[in-house]
This record gives structure tokens, sequence and C-alpha cells, in this order.
């Protein structure tokens, strides 16, 4: 028998969360944090595709050959462990120098509806980019 062995990366944001394993469309189960789950499969041509509430993953085509051991890496939205802090420090940053001097509001209102659309698009329209499969 072939093995699928899927490593879900440890991470902060979706810490408490299960992410739900789907195989050709089959739930085969769910993942938690830092776990490693270990699936036999029959040689073949498969999809496999993570889910946690309404954001996923796109469809990850891989083929399995007699006895081989296909490795694969889940990960969350892979920006946010250095860019949201950042974008936020940069925020709080902008908004304390406002009160030492003046910054032009435009400038304000538009850096933070970047930061706003940066926070919500994944959980919006690029939900089902929200988690990656890497082999």
């Amino acid at each position: 028998m072939s093995k699928l062995i899927i490593n879900r990366r440890s991470e902060f944001i979706n810490r408490a969360r299960k992410i739900g394993l789907y195989l050709n469309d089959e739930k085969i189960g769910t993942i938690k944090n830092g776990e490693i789950k270990e699936f036999e499969l029959k040689p073949g041509e498969y999809n496999l595709k993570a889910k946690i509430d309404w954001c996923g993953s796109q469809k990850h085509n891989f083929i399995i050959k007699e006895n081989k051991l296909k490795k694969i890496e889940l990960t969350g939205f892979p920006k946010n462990k250095r860019t949201l802090p950042i974008l936020l420090l940069i925020q709080l940053t902008i908004l304390g120098l406002s009160y030492v001097i003046e910054i032009n509001q435009y400038i304000m209102m538009i850096f933070s509806f970047g930061l706003l659309i940066y926070i919500f698009y994944p959980i919006t329209f690029g939900r089902n980019n929200y988690l990656k499969l890497y082999e």
C-alpha cells in the first residue's frame, strides 16, 4: 500500500481549530495544529482539498504510485506570520505620530483602508486560497 502523509504546520492564527481533509471530495478526517496524519491509499490519481469553516484551499492533484510515500504540507494563510504584525505596527505608529506631528488624514485613511483589505480579502473573495497545500 502507498501512504499519504499530511503535515500541518503549527500556526498561531488557526491554533484552536481543526482543518477538514477531503480526498476526491470525500471527508477523510481532520487535522489539528502541528499534527501529522498518515493515510493508506491505493495507487492512482487523487485530489486533496482542505477546509476550515467557509475557507479552504485549492484542489491539489497528485498521483501516488505503488509502495510510495506522498508528503504534503498544509499551512494557513502564509502571509499572516510576519506581514500582518508589521502592518499593524505601522498603523499604530502612524496613529501615534498623528498626535505629535500633523499627518494628512488622507494618508491615514488610505493606509487604514489598505490594511482592512489585506485582513479581510483572504476570508472573503480569497477564501479558496486561505489554506495552502505544498508537496
